[in-house]
């Protein structure tokens, strides 16, 4: 046992404990600055310069509070987390993409852009922002076969396809283009 003063194993230990939670406050504090939070985005437009210096976390929640404002329930754990921790936020089983106006449909295709172009892989969703842009084999990365069949419909579904399989045209009217 020692006995000496100073930092014995309780206090090391102790003080292990408070540094842990100094950086997972650190991790909460990638949240959308205020700035975002309070922005309007109903009635405000984005810039790509406005986005330019954003995390992928944190476009992701300027995506959340844009659908959030009108009550969208997210499957985005992260996103849904995020929202419930909002008063302002009503979840709404009734939401539907007609919801959003003009504006927030801008900035939300805004903000897709930003988030595919800042994704190492190309993620179901990425795809509007690769058709213009030359695609490697290695920025394909890997996929399960049904995000396959997701990335491959994406094109056809910007161009107004309609699919026969139920959960793929689910997928795609759950799109807000």
């Amino acid at each position: 046992m020692n006995n000496s003063p100073g930092f014995g194993v309780p206090h090391v230990v102790l003080a292990l404990v408070l540094i842990s939670f100094l950086f997972v406050g650190q991790a909460n504090s990638q949240d959308p600055p205020a700035r975002w939070t309070n922005f309007d985005f109903a009635k405000q437009s984005l810039r790509s310069a406005n986005l330019a210096r954003a995390s992928l976390y944190e476009l992701k929640l300027m995506r959340g509070i844009v659908f959030g404002r009108h009550g969208r329930i997210f499957k985005d754990a992260e996103i849904q987390l995020y929202l419930k921790e909002q008063d302002w936020y009503t979840p709404n089983a009734a939401f539907h993409n007609s919801m959003l106006n003009n504006t927030e449909r801008r900035n939300l295709d805004l903000i897709r852009i930003a988030e595919a172009s800042k994704h190492p892989n190309v993620e179901p969703g990425d795809m509007r922002y690769w058709q213009t842009r030359p695609l490697t084999v290695k920025k394909l990365g890997t996929h399960s076969g049904a995000e396959w069949l997701v990335l491959r419909s994406e094109v056809e579904a910007i161009h107004g396809k309609r699919f026969s399989e139920p959960w793929l045209q689910r997928y795609f009217e759950e799109r807000y283009w």
